[in-house]
C-alpha cells in the first residue's frame, strides 16, 4: 500500500526511560503528531470552529501499537502514514515507525469526525465535503 505521508521525529531525552529507550506511550503521541502534520499538508485542521460557532474535531475511537525494536534518544524516526479506511464519518490511519530501514513499531488509529454545536454535547457528524475530497485525493484510499 502507498504511504500517503511521511513525517520525521527526533527522539528527545524526555521521551525515553533511564536506559534511553523511547517509552511505549510516546508512540501514541508520535502518531498524533504525524496525523496533525498530514492534515496541515492537506490544508486541513484537526480542530476548529465553524462560522456558526460549532466546534469540530476528530476524537479517537480506537488506537493500537505493536513494538518490534527499540528506538533510542537521538534517533530520527520516520513515521509512514497510510490511510487504510475513509468514510464520511471516520478515518483509520496506519503508522509505521522506522529508523533507517529498521521497523520499530506499527500502530493504527481510528478517529471520528465530531461536532459540538454551541451549548450542546459532542456528536458524530459527516465531515464537510472539503475534508472528504482532500482526504480522498491521496492515491488508493479505500472509502
Amino acid at each position: 500500500m502507498t504511504h500517503h505521508f511521511v513525517g520525521k521525529h527526533r527522539v528527545e531525552f524526555f521521551e525515553t526511560d533511564l536506559a534511553g529507550i523511547v517509552h511505549f506511550a510516546n508512540y501514541y503521541r508520535f502518531m498524533e503528531q504525524a496525523e496533525h502534520e498530514f492534515f496541515r499538508a492537506l490544508g486541513l485542521k484537526i480542530h476548529g470552529k465553524s462560522p456558526d460557532g460549532t466546534v469540530f474535531g476528530w476524537p479517537r475511537v480506537s488506537a493500537s501499537c505493536s513494538f518490534k525494536s527499540p528506538a533510542y534518544y537521538g534517533d530520527e524516526l520516520e513515521v509512514r502514514l497510510t490511510v487504510v479506511r475513509l468514510t464520511r464519518r471516520s478515518l483509520t490511519i496506519r503508522y509505521q515507525f522506522h529508523r533507517d530501514e529498521v521497523e520499530l513499531a506499527e500502530g493504527e488509529m481510528k478517529t471520528a469526525y465530531c461536532i459540538i454545536p454551541a451549548g450542546a454535547k459532542l456528536e458524530s457528524a459527516e465531515m464537510p465535503d472539503e475534508y472528504f475530497e482532500r482526504l480522498t485525493m491521496t492515491p488508493d484510499v479505500p472509502t
